[in-house]
């Protein structure tokens, strides 16, 4: 079977990305300027300087990720596509396909993210994300540069081999990701009850948190039910208050460049200073933060 990849598949891809970018822009400058005001109003305060850091990692996001996912999607998917087992004929009036799909994409999103969480090479892309040390909404923009490194599409090639479109699966992601987007703030209390299933911004402040009560902990996009299932729920406590950023601070807390690149950095220098082999693959694969006899 001959699989044909184009710069066409890649420039439309990238056209994708960012007309879903234009969509998503107005949203979320909206959502940013009622929080400000209600911060402000609440004498809260407004972390100016690290909405500006985050803007500028997520512009840098937007410029170097488009033609990755028109790569990941356009090309690495639809070349998957070709050996998928079945052909689903996906159609958005099919309500219940449409549900199922969603939450099929939300599972293996729970999986990619609390790999990402758990292997240092994936965690080096995903920690740009968790390196805001204030929680609002202009954090859920503060996005890696380098998605094709960190492998997240092999978590939904299951989905396409049993014969979803990778368009679609891209759709229900980007879907997923625009509500979580309303889950990066502090002005919404714990709401009792509902974090049994749906995730909720008391529940993704715990997921920021770098204290060792909170640490890998909600790694449910939309739904948390997979966190109850898999152990890894913890409920926002009282008497433990969040502190949100890196357990290791990066060396430049403003610029972009270092906030992107500075995990690979740090695998670099500890893969080259360390002499014995398992140690140095060791750095790359294990979780954070391991050292060799840890």
């Amino acid at each position: 079977m001959e699989i044909v990849v184009s710069f066409s598949q890649i420039a439309h891809f990238f056209s994708g990305v960012s007309t879903l970018f234009l969509i998503i822009l107005p949203i979320l400058a909206i959502a940013v300027i009622v929080e400000m005001a209600l911060r402000l109003v609440l004498k809260r305060g407004y972390p100016y300087k690290n909405s500006l850091v985050s803007f500028a990692v997520g512009v840098g996001h937007v410029l170097t990720q488009a033609v990755t996912y028109g790569i990941i999607i356009g090309v690495i998917g639809e070349a998957a596509y070709h050996f998928r087992l079945f052909t689903v004929h996906f159609s958005w009036s099919d309500v219940p396909l449409v549900f199922a799909l969603f939450i099929a994409c939300d599972f293996f999103f729970y999986w990619e993210h609390r790999t990402s969480h758990r292997v240092r090479f994936l965690w080096a892309t995903h920690s740009v994300h968790h390196s805001a040390e204030d929680m609002v909404l202009s954090t859920a923009i503060r996005l890696g540069w380098t998605a094709l490194l960190s492998g997240i599409f092999f978590f939904y090639l299951p989905l396409v081999l049993l014969g979803f479109s990778p368009k679609i699966i891209g759709v229900m992601i980007s879907v997923s990701l625009l509500y979580q987007i309303f889950v990066h703030t502090e002005l919404v209390p714990h709401i009792p009850g509902i974090e049994w299933i749906v995730n909720t911004p008391s529940a993704h402040r715990v997921h920021h948190g770098s204290n060792h009560e909170y640490i890998d902990k909600n790694f449910g996009g939309v739904f948390l039910i997979w966190d109850h299932l898999f152990g890894t729920y913890q409920k926002e406590l009282k008497n433990v208050e969040i502190r949100y950023g890196l357990v290791e601070k990066r060396s430049s807390w403003w610029d972009p460049f270092v906030i992107a690149y500075g995990e690979f950095w740090n695998i670099a220098k500890s893969v080259v200073t360390e002499k014995s082999w398992r140690s140095k693959v060791g750095y790359v694969w294990r979780p954070p933060g391991w050292t060799p006899g840890s």
